[in-house]
């Protein structure tokens, strides 16, 4: 049985609030929109949480991200500061169900775009206005993971980070066509190879709800653009022993003495090709 570890690290310091006077609307759907107000002057990032919500791990990560980047952070479902992965099942089965029948807020229709990955669009807009002519960076954590592949239809978005892309979620059995999927609409994947992005990947090798088959997806679908991030076992199993090790940006894997520096190297990484991708020159014509 799947059963990822949830431990996490960090504790935010900093005050994060609304980034404009109140929830942010967009194609029928409200959520808040969280950052530090310290400016614009760096680049823009977007940060996804992940089924545990928007966690104080994930606030963390978004105030390490926010020493190089002017940082974004939707609430997507549960609280602000509180862990819980009971809001992520129900967000994704049953959130606007009524409003949009009968995938919610979360359905992957056939053609198109999931309604949450629509208000997502709304969001980028916002930043590419306070943030003219930057690119933009997406990074997406887990429920999320695939959702910055469906936003590179916006020119400025330059580097996207898919972490453990864990959709389609299933109750128990997953097909051999959910293994290999990304959790998006055919139009979202077409959308993401017209692009010119470059698209980071992260998964822990013995991740067990974001499968191998999504990385060698993602290879097979973006060719040179895409820059395999896998972590291998070694690199956090100490006692060799399996740990289905899932969240590797937020999460604390280090089984025997949970220091997660496989996580914080992984962070590190994260930062460098953010960096890259956001602050180089941009071509001439």
């Amino acid at each position: 049985m799947c059963a990822p570890h949830v431990k996490e690290e960090g504790t935010p310091t900093r005050n994060w609030t609304e980034c404009f006077e109140q929830p942010f609307s967009h194609t029928g759907i409200t959520h808040s929109l969280f950052c530090l107000k310290d400016g614009t002057a760096k680049p823009p990032v977007l940060l996804l949480h992940e089924m545990t919500g928007l966690s104080p791990g994930t606030l963390a990560y978004a105030e390490e991200l926010s020493k190089d980047f002017t940082v974004y952070v939707p609430l997507l479902f549960g609280e602000k500061g509180k862990f819980s992965l009971i809001h992520g099942l129900e967000a994704y089965w049953f959130r606007g169900i009524v409003d949009f029948f009968p995938g919610g807020e979360w359905g992957t229709p056939s053609h198109g775009s999931a309604p949450i990955v629509n208000w997502l669009r709304g969001v980028v807009q916002q930043i590419e206005d306070r943030h003219t002519g930057q690119r933009i960076g997406l990074i997406g954590n887990c429920l999320t993971g695939p959702f910055p592949l469906a936003l590179l239809d916006h020119p400025l978005v330059a580097a996207a980070v898919v972490a453990q892309p864990a959709l389609p979620l299933r109750f128990w059995w997953y097909t051999d066509t959910d293994k290999t999927s990304l959790g998006i609409s055919d139009d979202d994947l077409m959308i993401a190879k017209a692009s010119t992005a470059k698209i980071y990947g992260l998964r822990f090798e013995t991740d067990c709800m974001a499968p191998p088959e999504k990385q060698k997806t993602l290879s097979d679908t973006f060719g040179s653009r895409f820059i395999d991030g896998a972590i291998p076992a070694r690199a956090y199993q100490t006692d060799g022993k399996p740990t289905h090790a899932h969240s590797t940006l937020i999460g604390s894997w280090n089984e025997r003495a949970q220091t997660g520096q496989a996580s914080r190297d992984a962070r590190e990484r994260v930062r460098t090709f953010l960096l890259e991708e956001l602050t180089k020159p941009r071509a001439e014509g």
